[in-house]
């Protein structure tokens, strides 16, 4: 059975990167890349400290949630892993006991690299046992442009010379992001896309890491979550997403549904209805949506099981009877719940929608006869369309065989 570093056993060379990353952010994966290209090293450790001695009595995120946030945003590059090391020591986390611990863990002789900044190798010479620190490793000082370097050049050169430590100044662009920002927009509902890995994002807000008040289906939440779908949505496809919306609340309300869930459901039923057909594509083998061949002859259906995905990850709702309304409403599906039903109904018939087969005799069934509604616009779809999805005819089934004799 192999250890749990096996993966450092065989390692001949390693960059480390370590921090609280609380949370981790797309600063500390641009400086990794840029490691990996300078310095070749066979694989970038990320450790994330538990306990670092210059943050003692600052609240910390626990760091199981940092170390699977840095897990998440690491683990698709196969030159990045992710280490315990820290986590698992007791007491304060120190640089000179965790380089000690990767000696013995490597195969002699292996190339250490320690990334710092420019802040930090000033002040390396107050680090516990920093003498001896030198001279396990080298490292990597990160140099940003525009700033005063030559007070640092000249403490490396008596670094070299004295302790003759090994030490390479890298240049690397300023991103101006911090972890503070980033928890204070997590903190308000904001959005921190292209400051923040996606995985980790949507780990930090499914846990609530760093927020004042947990996610849920309540009108702040729903408001936002409209406003954020706006800015998304072609004018033409946001009118017919809240027709829909009116359409469902109503027919919750007639067959006594649940009014909220109707009205979330029809909020996010085409959140992704107009994604390019390349990138439905993309989204579906990255979120593991198995294609059979009705779906890869026509990838637009799909926009039903991906909005079911982004419903989850980008709007943060959890729900599973909205989460299902939304994944079957173009194909309905052979155990069509009330909820199932009413979105698939309002999406056929809401107030918005221009003249096509079928749709005057809905209307006129809807809230009359929700099955037979449902009957008349699924078979008037397997007229117009050249593929169905087997789905479909499930669910035709289904509302045909119910109440009808």
């Amino acid at each position: 059975m192999a250890s749990k570093h096996d993966y450092l056993e065989r390692c001949e060379s390693l960059a480390v990167l370590g921090g609280t990353f609380d949370p981790v952010h797309i600063g500390h994966l641009a400086l990794a890349e840029e490691v990996l290209q300078q310095f070749r090293p066979q694989r970038l450790l990320f450790i994330p400290s538990a306990n670092p001695p210059h943050k003692q009595g600052r609240p910390k995120t626990h760091s199981e949630h940092r170390f699977k946030m840095v897990l998440a945003a690491t683990c698709e590059n196969p030159a990045f892993d992710c280490s315990r090391l820290e986590l698992e020591r007791p007491g304060e986390s120190y640089t000179i006991d965790t380089i000690k611990q990767l000696r013995k863990i490597c195969p002699a002789g292996a190339k250490i690299y320690f990334i710092t900044g420019a802040d930090a190798m000033l002040d390396i010479l107050s680090w516990k046992n920093a003498e001896e620190l030198l001279t396990l490793c080298s490292f990597i000082t990160v140099r940003r442009p525009g700033a005063a370097s030559q007070k640092l050049e000249t403490h490396v050169a008596a670094l070299r010379e004295n302790f003759k430590a090994e030490i390479y100044l890298m240049d690397m662009p300023l991103y101006s992001i911090s972890g503070t920002e980033i928890r204070e927009k997590l903190a308000r509902g904001e959005s921190v896309r292209g400051m923040m890995p996606i995985a980790a994002e949507t780990y930090a807000r499914q846990h609530g890491l760093y927020q004042t008040v947990q996610p849920d289906l309540g009108p702040e939440h729903f408001e936002w979550a409209k406003a954020r779908l706006k800015q998304q949505l072609s004018p033409r496809r946001f009118k017919h997403t809240l027709g829909t919306c009116q359409e469902a609340e109503a027919l919750a309300r007639h067959y006594g549904g649940d009014v909220l869930k109707a009205r979330w459901a029809a909020l996010l039923h085409d959140a992704t209805k107009e994604y390019s057909a390349e990138k439905k594509l993309t989204l579906c083998r990255k979120w593991g949506i198995t294609l059979d061949p009705v779906l890869e002859a026509n990838i637009d259906i799909t926009h039903c099981m991906l909005s079911e995905e982004s419903a989850r990850r980008d709007f943060f709702v959890e729900d599973s009877e909205i989460l299902q309304a939304i994944r079957y409403h173009t194909t309905g599906w052979r155990e069509l719940s009330l909820l199932d039903r009413i979105i698939m109904l309002a999406d056929y018939i809401e107030p918005h929608r221009e003249d096509y087969p079928g749709l005057e005799q809905m209307r006129e069934l809807a809230y009359k006869d929700m099955d037979a509604a449902l009957v008349v616009g699924i078979k008037a779809t397997i007229e117009e369309e050249d593929l169905i999805h087997p789905w479909s005819y499930d669910a035709l089934r289904l509302l045909a065989g119910e109440g009808r004799g």
